[in-house]
């Protein structure tokens, strides 16, 4: 539904969106710049009638704080509410899940875009990859997992870290010599500042959400695949 332009804006598109399911609406109200000026979720309890889709909020209306997450709805499994983020990082795309009987947040991680988008990760179960299961939802994506630390810096000590971290098992660090003196080359008045970039790896990753919204298992189905200094 178009929402009334904004003077200032001439050129926006205002406009308010709302998604229906069998227990649940998720509101946009999408007014033209970076990111939607609001996200919510109007669960609804067995035997109410379908919300209107207005501007307005309800008091039983779960909001998403901007300040937790600002971007788009992307999609629905189950009783899960996906969105992802209004801009990429690192070469990939946050994402975030939320609870629509609760409107909390559930989950929230990094796809690598050249490889699954979040359209994937949300495809329905033709292949088995990506399914609905009695404990939840099960996911499959490569993950950017971004360290705290630089492996360009000190290799044993940020690989042992990640490690612990991510669950990932080799016991060689992943070479990430190549994508640091690249962007040392191409950035050489800030080669030594860029050798402390904290380093962010890829690794295929499956994720179980359980049907109580909790977190029931991240674990590496890969071995890391790639390495490149955060930006």
């Amino acid at each position: 539904m178009p929402l009334p332009h904004d003077p200032e804006n001439p050129q926006s598109k205002p406009l308010l969106s709302c998604f229906y399911y069998p227990h649940f609406m998720v509101k946009q109200v999408d007014i033209g710049e970076k990111g939607a000026q609001q996200l919510s979720i109007l669960y609804r309890e067995e035997g109410r009638g379908q919300p209107s889709c207005q501007r307005t909020n309800t008091e039983d209306e779960f909001v998403i704080d901007q300040r937790q997450w600002s971007g788009y709805f992307e999609g629905v499994r189950g009783n899960f509410v996906f969105f992802v983020g209004a801009d990429g990082e690192n070469g990939g795309s946050w994402f975030s899940v939320y609870s629509a009987m609760y409107g909390t947040r559930v989950f929230v991680n990094a796809a690598a875009s050249e490889l699954l988008s979040i359209d994937s990760i949300l495809a329905v179960a033709q292949n088995g990859t990506n399914r609905e299961t009695e404990s939840g939802i099960k996911l499959r994506y490569r993950r950017m997992y971004e360290a705290s630390c630089s492996l360009r810096l000190d290799e044993k000590k940020c690989w042992a870290n990640i490690k612990e971290i991510t669950g990932l098992t080799e016991v060689s660090p992943l070479n990430c010599k190549t994508s640091y003196e690249a962007g040392e080359k191409k950035y050489p008045r800030e080669a030594k500042s860029l050798e402390s970039d904290p380093s962010v790896i890829t690794y295929d990753v499956e994720v179980v959400l359980d049907s109580s919204n909790r977190v029931a298992r991240v674990t590496p189905i890969s071995k890391a695949r790639g390495c490149i200094p955060a930006e």
